[in-house]
């Protein structure tokens, strides 16, 4: 399940959190990649368990996109050309936004882990990543959103 930011690939989802096939949808999910090929890798992992998963291929477009949309979770990138990941992190959470974001990076440094960790991310992964890490990340971070919105953690 695949929506892409410029309108190709979309899926329409029912009131009842269930895709065109039926199926039950595990949360919504927005991936911001410049690499359109690492985009299409992650769609189709997190697509492939259940998640309804929108790319954004700058965090430009991620910005306007989380204006007219909901989202349990955003994955991000931390180098893209438009506008950093850490900006990105720190504009979405200046608008008072606390949606968790995993910052995935193929540069993991001790600085930008702990900027990225001040600045309010959930998570920090460095790339390349396999599939069952990504996925038991974004499940844990799922979970802690949801008790962060019921007021069970703080």
């Amino acid at each position: 399940m695949l929506r892409q930011a410029n309108g190709q690939d979309r899926i329409q989802i029912a009131e009842d959190g269930q895709d065109s096939a039926g199926r039950e949808l595990t949360g919504r999910v927005l991936v911001v990649d410049d690499d359109p090929h690492f985009l299409r890798v992650l769609a189709r992992i997190l697509s492939g368990e259940n998640f309804l998963v929108t790319s954004a291929a700058g965090a430009c477009d991620a910005l306007e996109l989380l204006k007219s949309a909901q989202f349990d979770l955003v994955i991000s990138d931390l180098r893209m050309p438009d506008c950093d990941g850490l900006s990105f992190l720190e504009s979405l959470r200046g608008s008072g936004n606390t949606i968790p974001v995993i910052i995935l990076t193929a540069y993991g440094e001790v600085d930008t882990y702990l900027a990225a960790m001040n600045a309010g991310a959930t998570e920090y992964l460095n790339k390349p990543i396999q599939s069952d890490e990504l996925l038991k990340t974004v499940r844990s971070c799922l979970r802690s959103g949801k008790n962060r919105r019921r007021g069970i953690l703080p």
